[in-house]
């Protein structure tokens, strides 16, 4: 899409009339240059939307504690915050969330996914049995949400989550 503004130029001396007729020229070409970018569905709430991330390093987790996703892959449209671990909806929509947690040997994790603070989705994994191996769980949830909803993952075991970096991961994407 092209966008043209002009430029008026005045063959006479600056007076208010003169300056005022230019300020409405230039504020009518504003107003319909807007109208053609929402009309043309370039608004926000038709802009990709999509997010994954890796934690750079292994992690232990205390029960509740928001698990926080530092090293961003993609972040289109920049609604998921890598310092604080929080996905935040920038339009009413449907939208997908993955995410997966390896456990080291003798170690336990229990991931879940919050939105606005209510558990909807959840992962666990106890690898105390021995053995020397790690364990992989994932899940995938598929969700209506509202423009502004806070998305995130976060313990919600009574022991802490042990997670390895890399190869724990967070993922989201609106579908429309």
């Amino acid at each position: 899409m092209l966008v043209c503004f002009t430029n008026e130029s005045v063959n006479a001396d600056c007076n208010k009339h003169t300056t005022s007729r230019l300020l409405k020229n230039q504020i009518s070409l504003l107003e319909k240059s807007v109208t053609m970018v929402v009309d043309s569905g370039c608004d926000s709430d038709n802009l990709p939307t999509a997010f994954h991330a890796e934690m750079s390093s292994t992690k232990i987790h205390p029960k509740d504690a928001i698990f926080v996703y530092d090293r961003v892959v993609t972040n289109e449209g920049s609604a998921y915050n890598q310092q604080t671990g929080k996905f935040t909806t920038p339009a009413t929509g449907l939208y997908l969330f993955a995410w997966s947690a390896l456990s080291d040997p003798g170690k336990t994790s229990d991931v879940a996914l919050f939105v606005n603070g209510k558990r909807t989705g959840r992962i666990a994994q106890n690898n105390t049995g021995g053995g020397g191996k790690y364990i992989t769980a994932s899940s995938t949830v598929i969700l209506t949400l509202k423009k502004g909803d806070i998305v995130h993952l976060a313990d919600s075991s009574n022991t802490p989550a042990y997670l390895r970096g890399e190869y724990s991961t967070f993922s989201g994407v609106r579908l429309g």
